[in-house]
């Protein structure tokens, strides 16, 4: 079955144009007729009036006698002599030619211009199929367009390609973080069992040795999946209201411990009945994310400085240490899953990769906000979140 072909865009326009112009016309058309009819006056015409001197030659057009009032006056209406009639039909015969010529440069006109209207559409078509999911960086041209709605338009698409981009390159660089990151254990159980497969004089104590290491392994591996399916989820969580104050000490003692081992002294500053709305369990975890990572990157004897109050309508916390921090170059990126800012951050810490990730996920879904901060002697995050008042 054939599909029907519709018309192309300038077609419509013409169209429309050339509607619009007969109606108009028309209308003028018929509006001058009237008006000529209205405005030719009724003549009364005595019969004394009518009378020739029989010296005199004189030409009179014939006019066609309606009635005779009392007094004998013949009442003629001069739109019926011969002359206006013949008259009326050449205005008749002139509106219809004027309209059939208007019709005529009206369509020519309006196809001239919709053509010319139209080229930038046509060149960023031409433009757009240059683009594909290999090559996004192709920008449509905009100082090219005139200062109308096409180029807001295309100002607003190249915005959009920007970000599919965004996208495409941050979708690789997580599939080959993720390859690498799941790549390495399962490297390290093949080398192994390998080595003993090969080894004709393996004891009972090495394949005990080869069964821990597959352990601690298979742990980290199952870890890692299920942070993944964490930050897979989309679902809004249950959310009640929370005293955030609270809820940092909870997340302070139970990082306590690992702050000793790591010789770090943990600092708070918590202003009282600062609550938020939101889920107990998320936002202890984003919160918790935060302070492991400023314990763990920090210097020797160094200092995790929290800090909670009310600003402005948010819920402001601010989790800095006394680290090295994040080189600028890295800060864009450190938010997408498994990426790694350099060696020295990842060197023997046991960490996925996906800690920030989780908790720029959380915040997100709480309609908070968290962003990387540089200071003069600490550096960390600041996550803002909606308080209740």
């Amino acid at each position: 079955m054939m599909k029907s072909r519709r018309l192309t865009l300038v077609g419509r326009i013409v169209l429309w144009n050339l509607f619009l112009i007969i109606l108009t016309g028309v209308f003028l058309l018929v509006s001058l007729n009237v008006f000529v009819q209205i405005m030719l006056p009724a003549v009364q015409v005595k019969p004394n009036d009518i009378l020739l001197p029989q010296d005199q030659e004189v030409i009179v057009p014939t006019i066609e006698v309606n009635q005779v009032d009392q007094e004998g006056m013949l009442i003629s209406d001069v739109s019926f002599s011969s002359e206006l009639i013949a008259f009326k039909g050449q205005v008749l015969l002139f509106s219809l030619i004027c309209l059939l010529i208007m019709i005529i440069l009206g369509g020519v006109g309006a196809f001239y211009l919709s053509k010319r209207s139209l080229w930038p559409v046509r060149l960023l078509s031409e433009r757009l199929k240059k683009i594909n999911a290999n090559d996004l960086s192709v920008q449509l041209p905009v100082k090219e367009l005139p200062n109308d709605e096409l180029k807001e338009l295309t100002e607003s698409f190249n915005t959009m390609l920007k970000k599919l981009e965004h996208a495409f390159q941050q979708q690789e660089r997580f599939m080959a973080n993720a390859a690498h990151e799941f790549r390495t254990p399962l490297t390290i159980l093949k080398t192994n069992l390998e080595v003993l497969r090969s080894d004709p004089s393996a004891t009972l104590a090495d394949y005990r040795q080869l069964s821990d290491i597959f352990e601690k392994t298979l742990k980290r591996m199952n870890h890692m999946v299920n942070e993944l399916l964490v930050l897979a989820k989309n679902n809004d969580p249950d959310k009640d209201v929370i005293e955030a104050g609270s809820l940092i000490r909870k997340v302070v003692s139970e990082l306590n411990d690992l702050a000793s081992t790591e010789t770090i002294s943990i600092e708070t500053h918590i202003h009282p009945d600062v609550k938020i709305y939101g889920n107990d369990t998320l936002i202890q975890r984003a919160i918790s994310n935060l302070v492991e990572n400023a314990i763990m990157y920090n210097k020797p004897q160094g200092k995790v400085i929290i800090t909670c109050t009310s600003q402005e309508g948010e819920c402001f916390i601010s989790i800095m240490d006394t680290g090295d921090g994040i080189d600028e170059k890295h800060i864009p990126f450190i938010f997408e899953p498994f990426y790694r800012t350099s060696e020295g951050r990842t060197k023997n810490k046991a960490g996925t990769g996906l800690g920030l990730s989780i908790t720029l996920s959380i915040i997100k879904k709480h309609e908070g906000t968290i962003e990387y901060s540089r200071e003069q002697r600490t550096k960390g995050f600041i996550v803002r979140l909606p308080v209740i008042d």
